[in-house]
C-alpha cells in the first residue's frame, strides 16, 4: 500500500516497526561485539539490514516524489516525512556486505536515532494503536 493512502496509525505501524526491526538487529550486532556470539545468524543481520535500509530507502524516495500532493496535518506529513528521510540519508552509513564492527552497530544507532528524534518509540507505539 503506498504511504499516501495509509491511515495515521498505519503509518505510525510502520514507523514503529522500523524501530524494532533496528534494535533487533542492534542486539545481534552487540553480542557479535561483545563475543557472546553463540547462535547468531551472521548473514541473516546482514540480509535484514539490507532489506531495511531498502525499505526506508524506498520510503525517503516515496516521500520526496510525493511532497506536494498533500499539504495536510497527518501524521504521515508532520512526523513521518522528515524522519524517514533523515534516517535514509544519515543512517546505515555501512555498506550491506561490510563486516559487522563498531562502525556497522554505530550506522545502525544512527538511523534509530534519526526515527526516534521527534517521537519516541512508545509515542510511535502509541500512535499506532490510537483509535
Amino acid at each position: 500500500m503506498e504511504l499516501i493512502q495509509m491511515s495515521n496509525q498505519e503509518v505510525a505501524k510502520r514507523m514503529y516497526d522500523y524501530v524494532v526491526r533496528i534494535e533487533n538487529i542492534k542486539d545481534q550486532v552487540s553480542k557479535i561485539l561483545n563475543h557472546a556470539a553463540q547462535g547468531v545468524d551472521r548473514q541473516f543481520i546482514k540480509d535484514e539490514y539490507k532489506a531495511l535500509k531498502q525499505a526506508i530507502k524506498d520510503d525517503a524516495h516515496y516521500m520526496g516524489l510525493s511532497r506536494n500532493q498533500r499539504r495536510d496535518n497527518s501524521v504521515l506529513q508532520t512526523q513521518f516525512r522528515w524522519v524517514i528521510q533523515e534516517a535514509s540519508a544519515f543512517g546505515f552509513s555501512s555498506s550491506t556486505n561490510s563486516k559487522i564492527d563498531f562502525k556497522f552497530w554505530s550506522s545502525l544507532e544512527e538511523a534509530k536515532y534519526k526515527l526516534t528524534k521527534h517521537t519516541s518509540k512508545e509515542e510511535w507505539k502509541k500512535l499506532s494503536e490510537e483509535i
